[in-house]
């Protein structure tokens, strides 16, 4: 074979592809400025961020407040200042304060730039516990309360760490007994069940079980008959199956002559 044969059938060499060193550039330098141009924007950011989280400098609060003392909300709420203006939690300040038993509920907002604005609903005393004690209407016990204060209270008693669960009966019993115009003085729960002393001084026994039922058949009676002599009635007794025994202060006819008168609800 020819040497002209053999180089028409060699295949020709391909050429190597040609690097674009300006574009790279190029490339690089956009990547070079849009990194650097974040970068600042970050840095605004974080140094925005921390001017406008500055740390609170002034707390406001207002509300029909009697019981708590200045220097004490301070003190409560010097708890829950561990972050700024933006990152203070309020959520957990709220609940934090609302868990003392003199607070009832929490109004909390920012004040630009550095402010805080707190409105407190403070708890009212709803009864007396115990040996000069008071408690609000969750049955938590309330410091710093003159028994002198508020003696037309109505006296709770109970056995220790009972407070809860006797406010809950006294306000249930309250409220319906309440609808008949029969305000309760006393109540006691003991071994026994549950007494009332109402006013006008009569005397309710309810006992320990089925208390609503024995409710309903001292309220029918009342409505038929015991209210129209309600200064008559010294002691109601309700621990029956059916029914109830009435104690009367004097027997005003022989018709109630006697000391102890059961007497039938139906």
């Amino acid at each position: 074979m020819s040497a002209a044969r053999r180089f028409q059938g060699a295949r020709p060499r391909e050429r190597e592809p040609r690097v674009d060193i300006g574009r790279l550039l190029r490339v690089a330098g956009f990547a070079l400025v849009l990194t650097a141009a974040l970068t600042v924007l970050a840095a605004a950011g974080l140094v925005l961020y921390r001017y406008l989280d500055a740390p609170l400098r002034v707390v406001a609060v207002d509300g029909d407040i009697h019981h708590l003392r200045r220097a004490e909300i301070e003190d409560l709420v010097s708890h829950y200042l561990d972050g700024g203006f933006l990152t203070l939690d309020m959520r957990a300040l709220q609940r934090g304060l609302e868990e003392h038993p003199w607070i009832a509920s929490v109004r909390a907002r920012r004040e630009w730039p550095n402010g805080l604005y707190l409105h407190l609903d403070e708890e009212a005393p709803i009864a007396r516990w115990r040996a000069g004690e008071f408690l609000n209407g969750h049955g938590e016990v309330l410091p710093g309360v003159s028994a002198d204060d508020f003696k037309e209270l109505p006296e709770l008693v109970g056995p220790e760490n009972s407070e809860v669960e006797v406010m809950a009966a006294y306000r249930a019993l309250a409220a319906r007994l309440a609808r008949d115009d029969l305000r309760i003085e006393r109540l006691a729960q003991d071994d026994e069940g549950l007494s009332l002393r109402l006013a006008g001084d009569t005397e309710l026994l309810l006992g320990r079980v089925d208390t609503d039922a024995r409710l309903d058949r001292f309220l029918a009676l009342w409505r038929k008959g015991l209210a129209a002599r309600r200064d008559e009635l010294a002691r109601v007794d309700a621990r029956y199956g059916n029914g109830v025994a009435v104690r009367w202060r004097a027997a005003p006819a022989a018709t109630h002559a006697a000391t102890h008168a059961a007497t039938h609800a139906g």
